[in-house]
């Protein structure tokens, strides 16, 4: 590559290479971050034209270098396709260790819609099996993609070799859980921000070479392996919309703990943080959300309309099992959260279901939750459509661009736009009626935001987020606080609680492999983030319930319990051996920031998180004493009541004759 220019600060260089190329030198750390290896390639632009086909293009040129100083300065870049046909104009500047990347105009042919610019494209990469490092990505909870040799469990650790080898190594993240990522190498890095974050996606090459796009012609990929995140810029309905700003923050040293705590300080600017002590003082129900273990009893509903045959049930059941939990089960916290009740099945629910007996009945489940200083909430979904019930409602879903409805997940085809008035129809009369101090609806929480084409109600991006938060305002507006499922970083600064953190059986491979809690290290005074509801404390999928103890324990969070109402007694022993563990620990911390997150072994086997409060957590998940603490066991200090330690064996006692 041909120097064409450059700028520089006292911390970084900024080279512009031929076709558009750049590279970023970090002077202290004397670290060379370069552009795509393989192609050459500084832009992707991909559109529609009239008859709806799609168009990939790659497009370069050359910029004007407006200073050369090393108080820092900017280059302007005109980058066409070969044809000419597509021009993308962007702005890269300097300000000390700071790299600032402005996408500000995109030229199509007549008549064709954008979809999506990626830039810069494929930069700042790792080379696999080379550089001593990691990418940190914001997905579920936040992970790491090693570029370096690993070591994991044995069928872990092929799984891990062979999916990087396949298609599964290229990702298109279309639902972050925060607008930023990361690369380190050598102990240098940098932290990718995006500050423009309505209209977004990622792509993620996971220490891949793309083999499979040659195994048809029998060719042996050309390219080197790499591990590489970028931004893609989607399209505001079909055009660039407004100028796409991000900006990358270059360090040494640098750890992922470190990139969380730039991004932070980005929630906390844009409005996406309020911490749970500043929502407390609006809602002083949160306080009872400290150390609540956070057990669903599910009843076949919403799944399938009330007294589905093996899921009948009494309120008075419901009563007994809250009850218990607080007698001699001897929980002082819990959050209850019940799957049933209604008659009607989403997005409707009222009138209330009888069948289970009158619901005075269910008021008095309630009203025992108070009265034993729990929090109670019961199941609501607005968004979801189910195709075999009468209230199938298409004039209220999401439309394309095309005037389709959109081909989408059942629980999700209800536009945003119609939220408030769904939930305003039956939700002050649940309220009035129940005493209810706390709700949840489905499916809506995750950062992912859509656009919708339905002349009627016509969304984009930014609306759908606006429209979320309005009905997270209205919630609210009832004295209830609020959560649901999936996570996000721009709803943050609204909701109480959800669950979704975390990876789950459906998750990617790769990306659950080497899990890091980067969204508690942001939000964890923000919100309870409570593990994914895929993964609770009634399933193994990939960990044991001891393994998710001490994994939760390490995050500062309670548990989570999804079980049949009918089976409450089955799981009696494990919510209060949870309880004796995590409650007190979760409760001293809810409203700490999450300090540091480490592995104190090479293995990930021991693991340490500091707490704002000055509480230190450690915990085993090894089968044999490791760094002075017993098999899965674990230590907490600076708790109000003293230091606690444990842990956890299980053998088989067999008998002879």
């Amino acid at each position: 590559m041909n120097q064409q220019a450059h700028i520089e600060t006292s911390d970084l260089g900024l080279i512009l290479h031929d076709g558009g190329l750049f590279s970023v030198r970090t002077k202290s750390a004397d670290r060379e971050w370069a552009p795509d290896p393989w192609e050459g390639i500084p832009c992707r632009v991909t559109y529609e034209i009239a008859d709806g086909a799609r168009r990939a293009v790659a497009c370069g040129g050359l910029g004007r270098c407006s200073a050369r100083t090393r108080d820092g300065g900017s280059v302007d870049l005109v980058l066409r396709s070969p044809d000419g046909a597509v021009s993308v104009e962007t702005r890269l500047s300097l300000d000390r260790n700071i790299l600032h990347v402005a996408l500000r105009r995109v030229d199509l042919p007549a008549d064709s819609r954008l979809v999506s610019v990626e830039y810069p494209f494929r930069s700042f990469h790792l080379h696999s099996d080379k550089d001593d490092g990691y990418l940190a990505l914001a997905s579920g909870e936040g992970c790491l993609i090693p570029t370096h040799p690993v070591k994991l469990g044995t069928t872990a650790f092929f799984t891990w070799e062979d999916v990087a080898r396949r298609d599964l190594s290229h990702i298109v993240e279309t639902n972050p859980s925060a607008p930023f990522y990361g690369a380190r190498k050598n102990g240098a890095g940098y932290v990718a921000i995006l500050e423009t974050t309505d209209d977004f996606a990622f792509q993620y090459l996971l220490n891949s070479d793309v083999q499979d796009q040659f195994d048809t012609r029998g060719l042996q990929s050309p390219y080197e392996r790499i591990a590489c995140a970028w931004p893609v810029w989607l399209a505001q309905k079909g055009a660039l919309g407004y100028e796409r700003r991000m900006r990358f923050e270059f360090a040494a040293p640098l750890d992922y703990v470190s990139m969380c705590k730039a991004y932070r300080k980005e929630a906390i600017a844009a409005g996406h943080f309020v911490s749970l002590a500043d929502k407390e003082r609006e809602r002083p129900q949160i306080a009872r959300l400290a150390g609540a273990p956070y057990i669903a009893y599910y009843a076949g509903y919403p799944h399938r309309a009330p007294g589905y045959p093996g899921f009948e049930y009494t309120y008075k059941q419901l009563q007994a099992a809250i009850d218990d939990l607080a007698g001699p089960m001897g929980l002082r916290r819990a959050f209850v959260h019940f799957w049933g009740a209604y008659a009607a099945q989403p997005p409707d629910c009222l009138p209330f279901d009888t069948a289970p007996g009158p619901v005075g009945d269910l008021g008095a489940a309630v009203a025992a939750s108070k009265r034993h200083g729990f929090l109670f909430t019961l199941y609501n979904d607005i968004s979801a459509q189910l195709e075999e019930t009468r209230r199938w409602r298409p004039e209220l879903q999401w439309k394309t661009a095309d005037g389709r409805t959109r081909a989408s997940f059942r629980w999700s085809r209800t536009c945003s736009s119609q939220y408030v008035r769904l939930l305003a129809r039956h939700m002050p009369e649940v309220v009035r009626t129940l005493g209810l101090e706390a709700c949840y609806v489905d499916c809506i929480n995750s950062g992912r935001m859509n656009e919708c084409y339905d002349p009627a109600h016509p969304l984009t991006r930014t609306q759908d987020r606006e429209a979320r938060t309005a009905f997270y305002q209205y919630v609210h507006s009832l004295r209830l606080i609020f959560g649901g499922e999936h996570v996000g970083w721009w709803n943050a600064a609204e909701l109480e609680y959800t669950n979704g953190c975390g990876a789950f059986a459906g998750s990617h491979l790769l990306l659950r492999q080497f899990s890091v809690p980067l969204m508690q290290l942001v939000f964890h005074d923000a919100l309870i983030l409570f593990c994914h509801a895929g993964d609770d404390y009634t399933t193994a999928n990939g960990a044991s319930f001891e393994d998710k103890v001490l994994r939760d324990l390490l995050r500062g969070i309670p548990p989570v319990f999804f079980l049949n109402l009918r089976d409450h007694a089955r799981w009696r022993k494990k919510i209060m051996d949870s309880y004796t563990v995590m409650s007190d620990p979760a409760a001293a911390v809810m409203r700490d920031e999450m300090v540091s997150h480490e592995w104190l072994t090479d293995d990930r086997m021991v693991q340490r998180t500091v707490f704002s409060s000055g509480v230190e957590i450690r915990a085993n998940f090894d089968e044999t004493e490791r760094e002075e603490l017993p098999a899965k066991g674990y230590e907490a200090k600076g708790l109000p009541g003293g230091p606690r330690r444990g842990g956890f064996a299980s053998h088989w006692e067999t008998a002879c004759e």
